[in-house]
């Protein structure tokens, strides 16, 4: 722009500074008539809600605070999953199965990630009487900024029912605004929502350099300013820094005693992963994506990629249940690490053991994985896991003790579904949010690819619960996208402190496996001593023989007793610590003669544990999990 154009708007632009006491907003003066344009509806939450309401634990109300168009928007709130978020139905008189609508709708956010993506969803009823999902819209914004998602064309599936849209967020559980929401006849190109076009000096982002940008400038070099993108706008030397010769040059420039900029940027990172490119098709790396729950922190597993491209060895571990001990992702996806990371050499720990939960996976965590030195851990039981708060606390504290490793591993949550749909999911995802740590969702990304009709079920499972080659091949595929999309330097974390917070406990993290001869006082009583369960996993076991107790005494907040469990003839014990006992049951619905465990004992403080273990009727013991 040229001075003097902008010069005729100073003496205005220095009467209304007084005059100026509201945040400035990034708005468009758009405010269009329902009637007018031929809407279905054309929601802009002038005068309510217009019958939007909150998904999951959010809620949701008008809001002035914000707006994209007029004064007014909707605020999303109290959240607590991505999914969690504000829909509407559709009416069905309006709205019908395998025709097509134009729908748009504006979103945006003040605070949290440095960008966030959007999605509009569609939930109906399909022809088979289950709930589906299928995406209309999706859209990356940054903070402060409105965003549009929209679709002009977008298809009711066949068979659809009880139409229900709702805007949500990929990754996070942050609040949002949305404004001028809006469904109109196939083809309609409804305005919305552009990205904002940021250059250096133009401060407010209004696409003129003047006073006001001047104004603001000096706020930013002072107090700072509240808004993020104001803030990118004031570098003008684009050095990482608001400063004084920011505001040097933005005087200079607005006088006409320079007509450039100049900037002094810092050099860009040698990093050949920004220019890598995928080579799959669109449909699959959008399968890919819809994988991706979370980030996480980036940090530990960049920098262990990045040693291990540096000549460091690589050692990579799997704790899970029986779709890790089944190899068909891990042997794929180490093979993909080893040949692309690891140039000073690769070692692989397959701690998969079948039936077992993330409880059984903390009491054996520690030989089967501490002892051997991994660099990062991938961590899957949710298909094993339940409810109880017993999973949830264990699945939390093995992760917990991964995180507090001293040679700081980088730890993966993946999450899986059965066929029927189960997983435990939400659960996990509230742990792994919480430490901030990386999650693989093929719940998400199947599920969305057989409500889509990209894949059936049986391209993926070979039963109830486990993939076949192709489907092993695919969580692969998704882990490798995920490690190439976290190399990149826009998704790189400068640094990493495990939280101290935790979503459900993490109190039994310092839990290991002792066999009980090697504790104080060890009497076996009629219990028999044995081989134990899969080979190393679990490399000790006690069976009942008769009505003597076994008995110990250790030092510790208490234990976790493994068992052998099905769902009946199996027997139960006593288990008396310090006079206080519990009785454990090893028929236990879900399990098939596997492994499963129980809390024995626990109490806050660590001190003597005087144990005694008796029982009737057949029950192993196979593996005894003391919590130091």
């Amino acid at each position: 722009m040229h001075l003097r154009n902008k010069l005729t708007r100073i003496g205005t632009a220095l009467s209304l500074t007084m005059a100026i006491s509201v945040p400035i907003m990034t708005t468009n003066p758009l405010n269009i008539s329902a009637a007018e344009n031929d809407y279905y509806f054309n929601d802009s939450f002038e005068a309510d809600v217009n019958g939007w309401t909150g998904r999951g634990a959010a809620t949701v109300e008008k809001s002035l605070l914000a707006a994209y168009a007029g004064r007014s928007s909707l605020y999303c709130s109290g959240r607590t999953a991505s999914w969690n978020g504000t829909y509407k139905e559709l009416d069905s008189t309006v709205f019908k199965a395998g025709e097509s609508y134009s729908f748009s709708v504006n979103a945006m956010y003040e605070r949290g990630a440095s960008t966030e993506e959007f999605k509009l969803t569609l939930q109906y009823t399909n022809s088979e009487g289950t709930t589906a999902y299928d995406a209309i819209a999706t859209a990356k914004v940054s903070a402060e900024q409105w965003v549009q998602l929209a679709n002009p064309s977008y298809t009711i599936p066949e068979g659809a029912s009880d139409l229900i849209i709702y805007v949500e967020t990929i990754d996070t559980d942050t609040s949002f605004y949305i404004d001028e929401a809006i469904a109109a006849p196939t083809g309609t190109e409804i305005d919305g929502a552009k990205p904002l076009v940021f250059t250096p000096g133009d401060v407010n982002c209004d696409g003129i350099i003047d006073v006001f940008d001047m104004i603001l400038m000096r706020k930013a070099v002072t107090t700072g300013l509240d808004n993020k993108n104001f803030t990118k706008a004031s570098d003008i030397d684009k050095n990482g820094t608001i400063e004084i010769a920011d505001a040097v040059q933005l005087e200079q420039y607005l006088f006409g005693k320079i007509t450039e900029f100049t900037f002094n940027e810092p050099p860009k990172p040698d990093n050949k992963w920004d220019d890598y490119s995928e080579t799959a098709t669109a449909q699959w790396i959008d399968f890919y994506e819809s994988s991706i729950y979370s980030m996480g922190n980036t940090y530990r597993l960049t920098k262990k990629l990045e040693a291990a491209e540096n000549g460091e060895k690589l050692t990579m571990a799997y704790l899970g249940g029986s779709i890790t001990e089944g190899k068909k992702y891990t042997t794929p996806f180490s093979n993909y690490v080893k040949s692309t990371f690891a140039t000073g050499g690769f070692t692989e720990v397959n701690a998969g053991l079948s039936g077992t939960s993330s409880v059984v996976g903390l009491v054996r965590s520690e030989s089967n994985v501490v002892e051997k030195n991994p660099d990062i851990i991938f961590i899957e039981f949710s298909v094993n896991d339940h409810g109880d708060i017993m999973y949830k606390k264990c699945f939390e504290s093995v992760i917990k003790k991964f995180l507090d490793l001293p040679n700081e591993p980088a730890v993966i949550a993946l999450i899986n579904r059965s066929k029927g749909g189960f997983s435990s999911q939400e659960q996990m995802v509230a742990v792994g949010k919480n430490l901030d740590i990386p999650i693989i969702s093929m719940d998400n990304a199947l599920t969305k690819a057989f409500n889509s009709g990209l894949l059936s079920t049986g391209d993926y499972f070979s039963d109830e619960y486990h993939p076949h080659d192709k489907g092993g091949q695919l969580i692969a595929d998704c882990l490798g996208y995920y490690f190439r999309k976290a190399m990149k330097t826009e998704n790189r974390s400068e640094s990493y402190t495990v939280p101290s917070t935790a979503a459900y406990g993490t109190e039994y993290q310092t839990c290991k496996n002792v066999d009980p001869k090697n504790l104080t006082g060890f009497n076996a009583g009629s219990w028999t001593a044995g081989s134990g369960y899969g080979g190393n996993a679990l490399p000790y076991s006690y069976t009942l023989n008769g009505g003597s107790p076994m008995k110990f005494k250790a030092n510790g907040k208490g234990f976790i007793v493994v068992f052998k469990a099905n769902s009946s003839g199996m027997g139960s014990i006593d288990v008396t610590v310090n006079g206080k006992t519990t009785k454990i049951s090893g028929n236990k619905q879900y399990c098939w003669g596997g492994p499963d465990a129980e809390l024995g004992y626990y109490q806050e403080t660590s001190g003597e544990l005087d144990v005694s273990i008796s029982g009737s009727g057949s029950f192993t013991i196979w593996g005894i999990g003391l919590i130091e």
